[in-house]
């Protein structure tokens, strides 16, 4: 990778009926010069093919599942570094300065400081955990936006085919690599789980679901316990 050479970034936007969602973020990435849009889609049954139909991005149809949605995404990039991110998410401008510069640097995977749509003190310290887990422990979560060197991601194998926890497992096998970095542009990201959930409740069925999958419960069995569209049974069918 020459080092004059500016790096072009591809985003890669999972998504599943996120029609009330996917045009806000569309409509901020897409005024970034030289930026492409992927958005890699699970089967949506409501109108989110039609809002992206709005917007210069590829839209590519698959299975549900984040881990194989992801995949296909990147499989159609053309980008030098690619940029995982979720539907409800808002990104500083910074960020876009950001992820060419560090992996210029030589930091070639990572993510962004996490922010919430939502005040309050709960949220600030979550946020802060989920900067000092990425910083301390390399582990870099999907909320969050990934970051990855094109060379390195298929290097690596890139995501697991999992419909759930794809963002841990790529975390595990690219600091076999190097450390993640942790950009100093934050990704702001819905609090709605926590909103319809509850935040304590959300946060320990979190917690709870983290350890179960270490000890070897699969991610296709958790995703049911997490995702209301996998408890109605659409990930039998579609996985």
């Amino acid at each position: 990778m020459h080092p004059m050479r500016k790096l072009r970034l591809t985003v890669i936007i999972p998504t599943y009926n996120e029609e009330e969602n996917i045009a806000g973020l569309l409509s901020r990435l897409v005024v970034q010069p030289d930026v492409e849009i992927i958005v890699s889609d699970g089967g949506s049954t409501d109108h989110t093919a039609e809002v992206c139909a709005r917007f210069p991005v590829t839209f590519v149809r698959g299975r549900l599942g984040r881990g194989r949605q992801l995949n296909e995404g990147a499989s159609k990039s053309t980008g030098d570094v690619l940029f995982f991110l979720h539907a409800d998410s808002i990104v500083e401008n910074r960020v876009f300065d950001d992820i060419p510069a560090a992996v210029k640097s030589g930091f070639r995977w990572g993510c962004c400081n996490l922010g919430f749509d939502r005040r309050g003190l709960a949220f600030k310290a979550l946020a802060a955990a989920s900067g000092m887990r990425a910083r301390l422990f390399s582990s870099c979560y999907g909320d969050q936006g990934i970051y990855c060197d094109r060379n390195l991601f298929f290097s690596a194998g890139g995501f697991p085919d999992i419909p759930f926890l794809e963002d841990i497992c790529l975390s595990s096998k690219l600091r076999r690599y190097m450390s993640a970095c942790l950009l100093p542009g934050r990704v702001i990201t819905s609090a709605r789980r926590f909103r319809e959930g509850g935040f304590l409740k959300t946060l320990v069925k979190m917690q709870v679901i983290k350890m179960l999958f270490a000890f070897g419960v699969s991610a296709e069995r958790l995703v049911k316990m997490y995702h209301p569209v996998y408890k109605e049974g659409l990930c039998d069918r579609q996985l």
